[in-house]
């Protein structure tokens, strides 16, 4: 984890959520500086208070427990040491390769995204379409 940034405003000061982050990365160690950002409800693009992980918003208008919190941070710490590692011969690649893949083996990454997914089954459901109107 290389940044947490937390939002809030007047209206929606999160002093709870504010609270309960700074307890659980105490609680797991972990040495990184909350960014804190004072939002009007116009200007945010989410429900407030939020708190984004890497630039991603992963708690919004909810205030988590410190143990709930823990355990997010937990698994976004485990996703990113995932990652960070190839799959087919175990070098760190860091994502630093992008598109280009694994410089230790070659591979590409492997693990298509959500949207190459849906297109996927998208495209499979269009030739099962086909196959039944040309049968029938």
């Amino acid at each position: 984890m290389t940044s947490i940034q937390f939002f809030y405003s007047r209206d929606f000061p999160g002093n709870a959520l504010r609270s309960n982050a700074r307890q659980a990365l105490e609680h797991l160690g972990m040495n990184v500086e909350i960014q804190e950002t004072e939002a009007s409800p116009g200007q945010a693009e989410c429900t407030l208070p939020a708190l984004a992980i890497d630039g991603e918003i992963v708690v919004s208008g909810v205030e988590p427990s410190v143990r709930e919190l823990e355990l997010l941070l937990e698994d976004r710490a485990r996703m990113q040491e995932e990652e960070s590692f190839c799959g087919a011969c175990g070098m760190e690649c860091g994502g630093m390769n992008g598109a280009e893949g694994c410089a230790g083996c070659g591979k590409n990454g492997g693990n298509p995204g959500m949207a190459g997914k849906i297109i996927g089954f998208v495209i499979l459901l269009i030739i099962l379409f086909t196959a039944v109107k040309i049968l029938s």
